[in-house]
């Protein structure tokens, strides 16, 4: 995987994987598929992709996939800003998600991906909004529902998930037996809640990093033992050490 920083609110990526594991990002994220077919899942959909293909992902949406081979892709990671500038700004209180799983080969995703190739910075924005221009939003405000508890531990972590967040504070925080929220958390994100709060902490990494943070205050700051256990960590989510996307934003 190789980063370019287009500007504060859109960061790229390019990426050939076979396989990765599950994990999240802290931004939106849209995948175009060049090259190859992957199957896909998250908490949200599960599917098999092809070349010419955009899919995607909402903030810390734990996803994986599997291509049986080799496959190629764009990712861009565009900010709540830069989704604002696409469709109706939200409040600071409200969520938007987007409901778009997959948007087959068409004329649109196959603009944005030859925008992609000649790396045209104007025509990859030009072409990704046209994307998300096409795709289908919701937003609403946070409610009481089954996936609660997952909910509220989400946001505690996402709030404060650069200290200690043992699976036992979570629980006596929001009042649960700590098995319950393991069992909770698990079933509604699909990942056990430690999991989560590392690669919260690698999400808030990777802004560092683009903010043009030198690693080891990244590491620090993003409350990680040490270096080493920072590259440990952004491996496992991204499949290259943090000095790839230092290098790649020219930091």
């Amino acid at each position: 995987m190789t980063f370019a920083l287009q500007h504060a609110d859109l960061l790229r990526a390019r990426a050939t994987a076979a396989d990765f594991d599950p994990h999240l990002h802290g931004t939106y994220s849209v995948v175009v598929v060049t090259n190859g077919t992957a199957h896909i899942w998250s908490s949200r959909w599960n599917r098999t992709v092809r070349a010419g293909d955009v899919f995607f992902f909402n903030p810390f949406e734990v996803h994986a996939g599997s291509a049986g081979g080799l496959a190629q892709y764009h990712v861009l990671y565009p900010s709540e800003a830069f989704l604002d500038s696409c469709s109706a700004a939200i409040r600071p209180d409200e969520i938007r998600t987007i409901r778009t799983e997959v948007m087959t080969r068409s004329r649109t995703t196959l603009h944005l991906a030859d925008a992609l190739a000649t790396a045209d910075d104007a025509s990859i924005e030009e072409s990704l909004r046209q994307v998300l221009r096409e795709c289908d939003f919701s937003v609403e405000s946070p409610v009481s529902t089954s996936a609660s508890i997952a909910r509220t531990v989400c946001d505690l972590v996402r709030q404060d998930g650069l200290r200690s967040t043992r699976t036992d504070d979570l629980a006596r925080e929001i009042g649960v037996n700590p098995s319950h929220l393991v069992r909770s958390f698990r079933k509604t994100i699909g990942i056990p809640p430690q999991t989560y709060v590392r690669q919260v902490r690698v999400a808030r990494a990777r802004e560092l990093i683009c903010a043009g943070f030198e690693l080891d205050d990244v590491a620090q700051m993003a409350n990680f033992s040490d270096q080493p256990h920072l590259t440990r960590e952004f491996k496992k989510v991204f499949g290259v050490p943090p000095g790839a996307l230092s290098r790649g934003v020219g930091r």
